[in-house]
């Protein structure tokens, strides 16, 4: 592309091709710019102190488990401690070991406890969605806080109450809900996971911008919410999404995103500390609108054009060199045509080299908040190996 002329250094056939690389590379670049502003807006909120919360006495606290009589017995203790006068809910779903007698004991305890409980079933195994149901229908507070035994209770329960709820004082939020985090002993690979899900909900639900996301927490892990019951009720429960086992967080939200909107609090006094729960469901995946299944293919579409910019603008760079130092031009005197071209390409790349500065610090955000130290610093690559790792093996699917 580059020719030796006695009028000019570069052809007007190859000034014409760089300019359409250069133009079409710059709308790309911008069109990345734009997705890393908005996926990066809710980064600007982290270090803001929570408002006062939803009143304690106007919430119904459900606590839901199976098999855990240690674990309800550690929420429920706690929750009746820091909640005098808030209404608990013991959610047992289908246990089969000694919590319903647990729970028994605790209800004689404290009075005011009420206990939900599902039935063992043998054709009916996962049955959450039927206990948030019956859960919120016992319920009398305006705000439901929905939580798993297994989550480690938090030193500061009224904290944990006004940081999930604050949004919700504001009117045109319905509800809410926080990630979670991993014990710190756990495996790389889980981590990674526990980072990509609680991350990729977040970012879905806060992103409102077309062809992109709409506000709805996909992949949310179902075990930290919160949301105004009359909601609920309104979208008739799970009548949406009945026929699936899972999904009693995100399709639920997802179908009281239409009265308001759903808000993902990232303070450390939201989060809950819990053993991984990974869960892949393919009619989960088919349930979702086509905006959501897609997603990911789009921003790894978006991640593969950037790179391309890159190694163009670099490439080009390179010839434009060898081409100077062929015709023996040294840097200092390279002609002006040569230096308003090797500025556009040093343009591009510093573009692209600020892009990813910003989204690994992003991402190295996100894993500190969530005690995960510095694995998004790895993020870029993995980002990379894994959306490449799902299109050689899409054949499987």
């Amino acid at each position: 592309m580059f020719l030796q002329s006695s009028q000019a250094v570069l052809s007007s056939q190859t000034m014409t091709a760089l300019a359409a690389i250069f133009w079409i590379s710059l709308a790309i670049v911008a069109v990345a710019s734009w997705v890393v502003v908005q996926t990066t807006g809710l980064w600007s909120t982290w270090k803001k102190a929570p408002g006062q919360g939803v009143a304690p006495e106007s919430c119904s606290i459900m606590i839901v488990g199976r098999h855990d009589s240690e674990g309800f017995e550690r929420w429920i203790h706690a929750a009746m401690e820091a909640f005098p006068h808030s209404e608990i809910l013991a959610v047992d779903n289908q246990s089969e070991d000694e919590t319903p007698n647990a729970l028994e004991a605790l209800k004689r305890k404290y009075p005011r406890l009420v206990v939900v409980t599902i039935p063992p079933s043998e054709r009916f195994w996962s049955t959450r969605k039927l206990a948030l149901t019956l859960a919120v229908k016992a319920a009398h507070g305006t705000h439901a806080l929905w939580v798993d035994t297994a989550c480690t209770v938090p030193t500061d329960l009224q904290a944990w109450q006004r940081s999930l709820t604050a949004p919700m004082r504001r009117g045109k939020v319905v509800a809410t809900f926080a990630p979670v985090t991993l014990p710190p002993a756990s495996p790389l690979p889980q981590r990674i996971q526990a980072l990509g899900r609680n991350a990729w909900a977040a970012i879905r639900c806060s992103l409102r911008m077309p062809l992109l996301a709409n506000g709805i927490p996909t992949g949310m892990v179902p075990v930290n919410f919160a949301f105004e019951i009359a909601r609920f009720f309104e979208v008739k429960g799970y009548l949406s999404n009945m026929h699936l086992d899972g999904g009693e967080a995100e399709f639920l939200l997802a179908d009281i995103a239409a009265h308001g909107q759903i808000v993902p609090v990232v303070h450390p006094h939201a989060l809950l500390q819990r053993p991984w729960l990974e869960r892949k469901d393919a009619k989960m995946r088919a349930h979702r609108s086509a905006l959501e299944r897609f997603a990911p293919a789009r921003y790894a579409l978006l991640i593969l054009l950037l790179d391309a910019v890159a190694a163009t603008a670099g490439l080009h760079m390179v010839l434009l060199w060898m081409t100077m130092d062929d015709l023996n031009y040294s840097p200092a005197n390279y002609p002006a045509q040569v230096r308003f071209v090797e500025s556009q390409l040093q343009a591009l790349l510093a573009l692209y080299v600020v892009l990813q500065v910003v989204w690994t610090a992003y991402a190295t955000a996100w894993s500190r908040r969530l005690g995960l130290g510095y694995l998004g610093l790895a993020s870029p690559i993995w980002l990379r190996s894994h959306f490449l790792f799902r299109a050689l093996t899409v054949w499987k699917k």
